[in-house]
């Protein structure tokens, strides 16, 4: 590689962006380097991690490229803060409720309605998921497998994203976490499901999970 590039490794170091001058060189480096990922990605899509605090010309750029950003309903707000419903979502974008870094629907559920001390950020969140999928906010009185998983996963698939990914713990109704960002513990990366999708299958609960869920996905026409 260092024969290559003359001995330099190849990297990005991003200017801070606190003028227009610095964007603009950020955003049109950053294209260059993302034309190259696209060029040697072949058949395969790419996608980009467009999350957390971003500067505003990274999604715009983004969509210039042709390349798919992240829809996480519960952060996805017009400026008034109401949430943003799934038809309004651009087509070329990947809508989910968590990814590695975040606590599945389930842990957010607990945290909210179900541990001594309820959190008031996880009723929140909930609260937004409640919102993007036309319902009203949830209380402890619900049954999160039959009144609320259905309905939120029901407006995900309904989405204008091109894709709509959902995770194997969310899919399951489980707590499991993944990764705790900022955390080095033993259990990052390291968490197995109880048992394969196989023998998970024969169960009565996931089986009727399932069946649920390929009936959203026929009815919302991504399968």
């Amino acid at each position: 590689m260092r024969a290559r590039t003359q001995g330099h490794e190849p990297h990005f170091s991003p200017r801070p962006d606190n003028t227009w001058e610095n964007c603009e060189g950020n955003r049109r480096e950053g294209e260059e380097y993302l034309r190259v990922v696209l060029q040697e990605s072949g058949a395969t899509r790419v996608v980009g991690e467009d999350l957390g605090t971003v500067p505003d010309y990274v999604r715009p750029s983004l969509r210039s490229l042709g390349v798919a950003g992240f829809k996480i309903p519960q952060w996805e707000n017009y400026p008034d803060h109401r949430s943003i419903p799934g038809g309004a979502y651009e087509r070329m974008s990947v809508a989910t409720f968590a990814t590695h870094d975040h606590k599945p629907v389930r842990a957010l559920w607990e945290e909210a309605f179900e541990k001594p001390h309820h959190s008031e950020q996880a009723r929140h969140d909930l609260a937004k998921i409640a919102e993007f999928a036309g319902l009203p906010a949830p209380n402890q009185s619900m049954d999160y497998l039959a009144q609320f998983y259905p309905v939120i996963f029901n407006a995900l698939f309904r989405s204008e994203s091109w894709i709509a990914i959902v995770m194997i713990t969310d899919l399951l109704g489980r707590k499991d976490r993944f990764n705790v960002p900022g955390t080095a513990a033993n259990s990052n990366w390291s968490r197995r499901l109880p048992g394969t999708i196989r023998k998970l299958a024969r169960g009565p609960d996931a089986k009727r999970q399932m069946l649920v869920v390929q009936e959203l996905l026929q009815k919302s026409g991504r399968i």
